[in-house]
């Protein structure tokens, strides 16, 4: 994480310098902003593929041939072409590989709400696709949950499980969906979701102390994830 921001942090210096360089004369042969752009879409490629994100692979590579259409030759099939097929590439890839995190045994898809209200053990798996699912952790001693959800709505309530060892995470592999997660209040929620065309939203307050404490990580490309406090 230190790591990532000390980048950021040096590609966004940079681009403002290469911005106050150019406009006193220097470099006028390039162009300034093609170059701040195509480094920060490199930039998005390579922190998707370390978390193999297809959309965030795909997107700025389709990008990037919009840039450089006429020097690759390729007008013809940009912007629109292009961008479609990122975007119908993202939609299959995303279903192949989308179950890349396997806990347990939890699977669901169909075109119902399914509710899941059962005793479970430290860890689960729970996946919905092209559907909608509900459901409900119980857990003494909730210690990690895999959550995949691909083209459907999810809802999952964590009122019921306990956190015994201060510490639990959630792995998301969201793509063109939407997820909530019912957090109780007292839990510390650290967020570390990689969201590409997405994003992940807060209601409600929280009263947490610092712990128990549950770390939020996976990715969510062109979804919402909501977390709701209880």
């Amino acid at each position: 994480m230190k790591k990532e921001k000390i980048f950021w942090g040096l590609f966004f210096i940079l681009a403002g310098i290469f911005l106050i360089v150019s406009r006193l004369g220097y470099f006028t042969e390039i162009n300034i902003f093609s170059l701040v752009l195509t480094i920060f879409l490199i930039a998005c490629i390579i922190k998707s593929i370390r978390h193999l994100n297809f959309a965030g692979i795909l997107f700025p590579a389709a990008f990037l041939c919009i840039i450089y259409d006429e020097v690759l030759g390729i007008t013809q099939i940009t912007p629109w072409p292009v961008l479609g097929a990122a975007l119908f590439a993202s939609i299959g890839l995303s279903i192949i590989f989308h179950n890349r995190y396997h806990l347990g045994h939890f699977k669901h898809e169909e075109h119902f709400t399914e509710v899941i209200d059962q005793d479970d053990g430290k860890s689960f798996h729970f996946e919905t696709t092209f559907g909608s699912s509900i459901k409900y952790v119980n857990s003494d001693d909730f210690s990690q949950a895999s959550l995949s959800c691909s083209f459907g709505a999810m809802k999952i309530y964590f009122d019921n499980a306990i956190i015994q060892n201060e510490n639990a995470i959630i792995r998301l592999d969201v793509a063109f969906a939407g997820v909530e997660l019912y957090i109780p209040k007292g839990w510390n929620v650290k967020n570390k979701v990689d969201s590409t065309f997405g994003a992940v939203d807060e209601k409600n307050r929280n009263q947490s102390t610092g712990i128990p404490s549950v770390t939020l990580t996976g990715s969510a490309n062109f979804s919402g994830v909501t977390i709701i406090y209880v």
